[in-house]
């Protein structure tokens, strides 16, 4: 009997099941990464080398070293009776918890080390402007925090960490912490947040810190340049080229200005406010057809891309944790990488077949999405182009909705910030409140676009979630076009 006989002869189930099986069997297995030890001591204390991802950071720092695009700022807004003196301490503590917060990085040697440092005091700030008039007392506490985010870091020096803490009330005030993202990225601020309030509440108690430090960030970069080599490397990099060959990787939208020769990150923002029903749409739409919310908003970014270009052939990023072992949650540092997504919109597709499409290309790409930014960028060969950010030139974000958090007495209210820079031409950073919808920023590159075309793409993104979600039968052909 003939293996299509065979087939034939199988009921739906059984074919269902020996086509998932066939399917595993020929999706290449992803290797296992091992246990992270703690090797660099309790504290970290010493000279350890760059992770990939520090290393080209700190190569773009070098470049303009007064920029501050690559300050990352997160602020509250604490309601309730603050103990300053105790808030204050436990800020410090985390500090002397974390090795990535007591860093610099000289050059020995002719190359830069990550130098951790037994103690590194960190810049704090007072400000007072409770006896202002209240009608002005609000604006001038917000520009004291936003006068913290535009001075730059000294790498070779430090500290790297710094908190303004205004006083607005009694019972109000704001704080703002700027950390260089050599040293941080969005989960570590996670990380921060809740241990700052542990550490507050023991501390309010009488009680020592509450938290033990397993692993600092050096033991993750020894670990990193162990494990990424090799035939690991070989492995990542081979899907990674065959994945994106033949996509282009510059992407050029219609701009009002040519680039300039060098890209001086200057920003303009835009708030995206998708609307509640119109969220739920596209929501149900995901759910319906096996994808993800972030999936049906890439599917949606990918049309307007093409809409905006023509291309049948794009790659969008978004950002990956990059924490491939359980024992690295924990860890403060500079883990975030980038992951491409090259999706394929050939052949006039309709948008649940766009959908299945995009899918698939996250589905693969979650699956090799701890490679290192760096290190997938020399898997690529791509150019060191200064004019534009290298492979992901449009970056989408889709995070949980920020809320406000309870900590005893006091109430935390996020406080949004922009700091006039953008790192991206165009980078969609969406907040899914499910009571609200998705909404947050859109940072543009002011050097590329005007105003009034930013706001054109916007209003396009909007009638092309209304048109998938109204029609998902709807071919890109026949979706809305700009004005």
């Amino acid at each position: 009997m003939s293996v299509a006989d065979r087939l034939s002869a199988l009921s739906p189930e059984q074919r269902a099941l020996f086509e998932k099986l066939r399917q595993q069997q020929a999706r290449p297995a992803v290797r296992t990464p091992p246990a992270v030890q703690a090797v660099s001591g309790p504290m970290g204390v010493g000279d350890w080398p760059l992770s990939f991802d520090q290393e080209r950071l700190w190569r773009m720092h070098q470049v303009d070293p007064a920029l501050v695009s690559w300050n990352v700022d997160a602020g509250s807004r604490v309601h309730g009776e603050l103990d300053i003196p105790v808030f204050l301490a436990a800020f410090r503590e985390l500090i002397r918890r974390h090795a990535a917060w007591r860093t610099t990085f000289p050059i020995v040697n002719g190359s830069p080390v990550q130098r951790v440092h037994p103690w590194l005091e960190p810049q704090v700030s007072f400000v007072d402007v409770s006896a202002l008039p209240e009608e002005i007392r609000e604006t001038a506490g917000h520009a004291a925090i936003y006068d913290h985010t535009r001075t730059p870091f000294d790498l070779a020096r430090g500290p790297l960490v710094r908190m303004a803490l205004v006083k607005l009330a009694e019972r109000d005030h704001l704080y703002l912490v700027t950390i260089h993202h050599i040293a941080t990225d969005w989960i570590t601020y996670q990380i921060f947040f809740g241990e700052l309030m542990q550490v507050y509440e023991a501390f309010r108690a009488g009680r020592p810190s509450p938290l033990p430090v397993p692993l600092q960030f050096p033991d993750y970069t020894l670990w990193e340049r162990d494990w990424f080599q090799g035939e690991v490397f070989e492995d990542e990099a081979r899907f990674w080229r065959r994945e994106l060959e033949g996509f282009p990787l510059v992407l050029d939208l219609p701009s009002d200005h040519p680039r300039p020769p060098v890209q001086s990150q200057r920003g303009g923002l835009f708030r995206v406010r998708v609307g509640a029903e119109r969220s739920d749409r596209l929501r149900a739409l995901a759910r319906r057809e096996g994808a993800t919310m972030f999936m049906a908003v890439l599917a949606v970014l990918n049309a307007l891309v093409w809409r905006l270009t023509g291309r049948e052939r794009v790659v969008v990023g978004s950002n990956g944790a990059n924490r491939p072992r359980p024992e690295l949650e924990p860890v403060a540092g500079l883990f975030l990488t980038q992951i491409p997504f090259a999706t394929d919109l050939s052949g006039d597709p309709t948008f649940r077949e766009l959908l299945a499409r995009t899918k698939k290309t996250a589905l693969g790409a979650y699956a090799h999405q701890n490679v290192p930014f760096n290190k997938l960028i020399e898997a690529l060969g791509a150019t060191d182009d200064r004019s534009r950010n290298p492979v992901v030139q449009v970056l989408l974000l889709i995070l949980e909705g920020q809320s406000h958090g309870q900590s005893g007495e006091l109430e935390f209210e996020p406080v949004g910030l922009y700091d006039g820079n953008s790192r991206w031409d165009l980078m969609f950073g969406l907040y899914d409140y499910y009571d609200q919808g998705l909404s947050g920023p859109l940072e543009y590159n002011a050097d590329l676009f005007e105003e009034a075309t930013v706001a054109g793409f916007l209003e396009l993104f909007y009638r092309l979630i209304d048109a998938v979600t109204a029609e998902p039968e709807v071919r890109l052909s026949g979706l809305p076009q700009g004005q």
